[in-house]
Protein backbone atom coordinates (compact mmCIF):
# COMPACT_ATOMS: atom_id res chain seq x y z
CA UNK A 1 0.00 0.00 0.00
CA UNK A 2 2.75 2.47 0.95
CA UNK A 3 4.48 2.04 -2.40
CA UNK A 4 1.25 2.77 -4.26
CA UNK A 5 0.57 5.84 -2.11
CA UNK A 6 4.07 7.16 -2.78
CA UNK A 7 3.47 6.66 -6.51
CA UNK A 8 0.12 8.47 -6.16
CA UNK A 9 1.78 11.43 -4.42
CA UNK A 10 4.45 11.60 -7.12
CA UNK A 11 1.82 11.53 -9.87
CA UNK A 12 -0.20 14.25 -8.13
CA UNK A 13 2.86 16.50 -7.83
CA UNK A 14 3.28 16.40 -11.62
CA UNK A 15 -0.35 16.23 -12.82
CA UNK A 16 -2.29 17.96 -9.98
CA UNK A 17 -4.87 15.15 -9.91
CA UNK A 18 -5.09 11.45 -9.10
CA UNK A 19 -7.50 10.84 -11.97
CA UNK A 20 -4.76 9.11 -13.91
CA UNK A 21 -5.78 7.48 -17.19
CA UNK A 22 -5.30 3.71 -17.40
CA UNK A 23 -2.27 4.22 -19.65
CA UNK A 24 -0.42 6.55 -17.24
CA UNK A 25 2.86 5.51 -15.70
CA UNK A 26 1.98 5.62 -12.00
CA UNK A 27 4.00 3.29 -9.84
CA UNK A 28 4.47 -0.39 -10.45
CA UNK A 29 1.09 -1.11 -12.04
CA UNK A 30 0.51 2.15 -13.89
CA UNK A 31 -2.70 4.15 -14.14
CA UNK A 32 -4.73 0.96 -14.16
CA UNK A 33 -4.45 0.87 -10.35
CA UNK A 34 -5.90 4.38 -9.97
CA UNK A 35 -8.58 3.64 -12.52
CA UNK A 36 -9.51 0.37 -10.83
CA UNK A 37 -9.71 2.06 -7.42
CA UNK A 38 -12.29 4.50 -8.83
CA UNK A 39 -14.65 1.63 -9.75
CA UNK A 40 -17.79 1.45 -7.60
CA UNK A 41 -17.17 -0.75 -4.57
CA UNK A 42 -13.43 -1.11 -5.19
CA UNK A 43 -12.57 0.19 -1.73
CA UNK A 44 -15.37 -1.46 0.20
CA UNK A 45 -13.90 -2.60 3.51
CA UNK A 46 -10.76 -0.47 3.02
CA UNK A 47 -11.65 2.98 4.37
CA UNK A 48 -8.00 3.70 5.17
CA UNK A 49 -7.19 3.64 1.44
CA UNK A 50 -9.94 6.10 0.61
CA UNK A 51 -8.84 8.39 3.45
CA UNK A 52 -5.23 8.29 2.28
CA UNK A 53 -6.21 9.05 -1.32
CA UNK A 54 -8.47 11.94 -0.26
CA UNK A 55 -5.57 13.42 1.73
CA UNK A 56 -3.57 13.57 -1.50
CA UNK A 57 -6.42 14.70 -3.75
CA UNK A 58 -9.93 15.39 -2.42
CA UNK A 59 -11.26 14.85 -5.97
CA UNK A 60 -9.40 11.59 -6.63
CA UNK A 61 -12.71 9.84 -7.40
CA UNK A 62 -15.09 12.50 -8.74
CA UNK A 63 -18.75 11.96 -9.58
CA UNK A 64 -18.00 13.56 -12.96
CA UNK A 65 -15.81 12.06 -15.72
CA UNK A 66 -12.14 11.56 -14.78
CA UNK A 67 -11.12 13.04 -18.13
CA UNK A 68 -12.92 16.28 -17.22
CA UNK A 69 -11.17 16.32 -13.83
CA UNK A 70 -7.76 15.97 -15.49
CA UNK A 71 -8.50 18.95 -17.76
CA UNK A 72 -9.88 20.99 -14.85
CA UNK A 73 -6.82 20.31 -12.67
CA UNK A 74 -4.45 21.38 -15.45
CA UNK A 75 -6.44 24.55 -16.15
CA UNK A 76 -6.67 25.33 -12.42
CA UNK A 77 -2.89 25.17 -12.12
CA UNK A 78 -2.34 27.19 -15.29
CA UNK A 79 -4.40 30.13 -14.05
CA UNK A 80 -3.29 30.00 -10.42
CA UNK A 81 -1.43 33.15 -9.40
CA UNK A 82 1.58 33.41 -7.08
CA UNK A 83 -0.67 33.45 -4.00
CA UNK A 84 -2.41 30.23 -5.04
CA UNK A 85 -5.61 31.99 -6.08
CA UNK A 86 -7.36 31.64 -9.41
CA UNK A 87 -6.46 34.47 -11.72
CA UNK A 88 -8.53 35.66 -14.64
CA UNK A 89 -7.22 34.20 -17.88
CA UNK A 90 -8.23 33.76 -21.48
CA UNK A 91 -7.13 30.26 -22.43
CA UNK A 92 -7.61 29.61 -26.13
CA UNK A 93 -8.07 26.23 -27.85
CA UNK A 94 -4.70 24.72 -28.63
CA UNK A 95 -3.17 25.43 -25.22
CA UNK A 96 -1.95 22.03 -24.07
CA UNK A 97 -0.72 20.70 -20.76
CA UNK A 98 0.32 17.06 -20.39
CA UNK A 99 -0.92 16.49 -23.93
CA UNK A 100 -4.44 17.75 -23.17
CA UNK A 101 -5.98 20.68 -25.02
CA UNK A 102 -7.29 22.54 -22.00
CA UNK A 103 -8.41 25.55 -24.01
CA UNK A 104 -10.88 23.41 -25.93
Amino acid sequence: MQENLEAARAYYEVHWTLCAPRSAGVGPAGGAVASNLRRPGALDGQPEWETALKEIDPDWNPAWPADWQRHYAALRELVRDEDGQAAQANVQPGVTIHGMDIGK
